[in-house]
């Protein structure tokens, strides 16, 4: 039997994780919009989906650990049989 497998119960705030996407994305969309003048579509797309990705990963940490109003809580962690 193996004992290194757990289980658990996560806890997502939709109405928060929502507003963090909507944040993430536009402001994604202005850093885009503002630095990248006259470059192909390809290189849009790949600018916005990289600031996308860092901005909703701080974002979440922010609102996780300083503002103590968790995105995702991990409620209980427990052994699975």
């Amino acid at each position: 039997m193996n004992t290194d497998q757990y289980a658990g119960w996560f806890v997502v705030d939709m109405r928060l994780l929502v507003f963090v996407l909507f944040i993430s994305a536009f402001t994604s969309l202005g850093i885009v919009a503002l630095v990248l003048r006259g470059r192909r579509w390809y290189e849009y797309l790949v600018a916005f989906i990289s600031l996308f990705v860092v901005v909703l990963i701080v974002v979440i940490m922010t609102f996780n650990q300083i503002a103590d109003y968790p995105v995702l809580l991990i409620e209980e962690v427990f052994p699975f049989p």
